[in-house]
């Protein structure tokens, strides 16, 4: 079985930095769009996009150590985490080089000549381009260093970096509003000096703390052979959301220019702050998953998976279903003037992402396997589709909405996808999870339904979103009690809550 209480406290410290990193970015964004206005905001948000979207390449190898480092810490082989970090820290190194050569000629010339820019900022752009590509490298080189301390489950260290960036990145953001200067270009070197500091960060602590992050030029041939299969089809499966997201964002700009560019990336803003709240949970179970896959706790594998599933849906709907609900008002309170079509493009990011939520533990359990080679083929080409997809329909229909609506049905055939593999790879069982994806539906309506009828019989304002929040938060609770939990989950949560409070008794 899972250790739960490692989850927990895991858990809880990543929320504490989850918290903190999202009030601070709820603030640092309006005050960088009205340091930077409209066009400025959108032109940062395309560039650096061209950079930014190699992100998920950084990601799919991050996720590699993460998988091989933890799967080598369930079996106790240190010696075989020294040989995945150097091997993993090499091949990043030459992926760097590869990028640096890309970056400064094909990416160079699409800003140049590609981008719907304006030309009087054709300078700036190209200033934060070259920011971007530098941040991007440091990101990349922090990869193995954060997977490490994720593997070991060294939560706090993480969560005490990344709230140290978000204050810093706080105090630079309000630094724009009293400098002089060109705001954007200034901006742009600010995330640059960000990036160096967070690696090195990453880089000192877990030198100091981990036997296996001592950097050596040997590369084993048979670990980087094995690394790079299954590094290879998660940077397909990283491409294709190249595709999905940062591809869709480029023929926005085509289609509709840099200000259509805002309004989508604030919606985006909006989901990364939600999805933070899970992402924070899933993090803190991954490591478990994949010990108790490589342990070979098949049934405490499955056990923790449909609790992860419940818990990060909940977590997603009940948040996100507030924000869907009073959308208008809310950004009004938190940007004043609302770009156009930010609304709308904010509340169809949020829903069309609950597929992709319900697919996450899912997906762990298929990299614990190391069998992903169909499932990225498979998941990644229905996100690569996204893009041609939308571009003909653009060309047809010439609706701003139709790649929101796009990416919404590719996230249910990704889901349907994951469910399958998870199937073929590792037993798992459909009709039962099923049965608890139709159990969440129906909750979700006893949960959304009161609130909706409120929103459309109050008028705007505060009261009317403390009430829509406090009666989500109750009806939620009380269901979730009812219906969501089965007899042995609330066994845990009813012990869990007793040990603290005896805890706290004792204290």
């Amino acid at each position: 079985m899972a250790n739960t209480k490692t989850i927990v406290k895991n858990t809880g410290l990543l929320y504490i930095r989850m918290i903190v990193s999202m009030v601070i970015g709820l603030i640092a964004v309006p005050i960088v769009l009205r340091s930077l206005g409209e066009v400025d905001y959108g032109i940062y948000n395309v560039v650096s996009g061209i950079v930014t979207m190699l992100a998920f390449l950084n990601n799919a190898l991050s996720s590699t150590t993460q998988r091989f480092l933890s799967f080598e810490l369930g079996r106790n082989s240190t010696e075989n985490c020294r040989r995945i970090f150097s091997t993993s820290l090499s091949i990043y190194i030459l992926f760097c080089v590869l990028i640096i050569v890309l970056g400064e000629t094909i990416g160079l010339w699409f800003v140049n000549y590609k981008l719907n820019i304006p030309p009087d900022r054709m300078a700036a752009a190209n200033w934060i381009y070259q920011f971007s590509l530098v941040s991007f490298i440091f990101s990349v080189l922090s990869a193995p260093y954060n997977a490490a301390i994720i593997a070991h489950e060294k939560m706090n260290i993480y969560a005490i970096v990344c709230i140290g960036e978000a204050l810093l990145k706080l105090g630079l953001v309000i630094g724009l509003l009293y400098l002089g200067g060109d705001r954007l270009i200034l901006y742009g070197m600010f995330m640059m000096i960000m990036s160096a500091l967070v690696f090195v960060s990453y880089a000192i602590y877990s030198r100091n703390k981990f036997s296996e992050c001592r950097f050596s030029l040997k590369m084993d041939k048979d670990t980087a052979k094995q690394i790079s299969g299954f590094a290879g089809w998660g940077v397909f499966g990283a491409v294709s959301n190249i595709f999905k997201n940062q591809g869709i964002n480029i023929i926005l700009n085509q289609f509709f220019g840099v200000l259509v560019n805002t309004a989508r990336g604030l919606a985006f803003q909006v989901d990364a702050a939600v999805n933070t709240l899970i992402q924070n949970f899933f993090l803190a179970t991954k490591p478990q998953l994949i010990k108790s896959y490589s342990a070979g706790d098949t049934d405490g594998m499955f056990r923790l998976v449909d609790v992860s599933t419940k818990v990060g849906y909940y977590l997603y709907f009940i948040v996100s279903s507030i924000l869907i609900i009073d959308t208008e008002f809310i950004l009004s309170v938190w940007l004043g003037n609302i770009p156009e079509h930010t609304v709308i493009f904010t509340r169809l990011v949020l829903a069309g992402n609950m597929f992709s939520v319900l697919a996450q533990p899912l997906m762990i359990v298929i990299h614990a396997t190391g069998k992903v080679s169909l499932y990225q083929f498979l998941s990644g080409l229905s996100g690569i589709l996204v893009l041609p997809i939308s571009y003909g329909l653009l060309i047809a229909y010439d609706n701003v909405l139709v790649p929101f609506i796009v990416i919404i049905l590719q996230n249910l055939v990704y889901w349907i996808i994951t469910i399958e593999r998870t199937h073929s790879l590792a037993g798992f069982r459909i009709r039962p999870y099923l049965l608890t994806c139709i159990k969440l539906l129906i909750i979700s309506c006893i949960i959304f339904v009161p609130a909706f009828l409120l929103y459309r019989m109050m008028s705007e304002g505060w009261l009317r979103l403390i009430l829509l929040t406090v009666i989500n938060i109750i009806i939620s609770a009380c269901t979730i009690w009812l219906v969501g939990l089965n007899s042995i989950e609330k066994d845990y949560v009813r012990t869990l809550v007793i040990g603290k409070l005896r805890k706290h008794k004792k204290d």
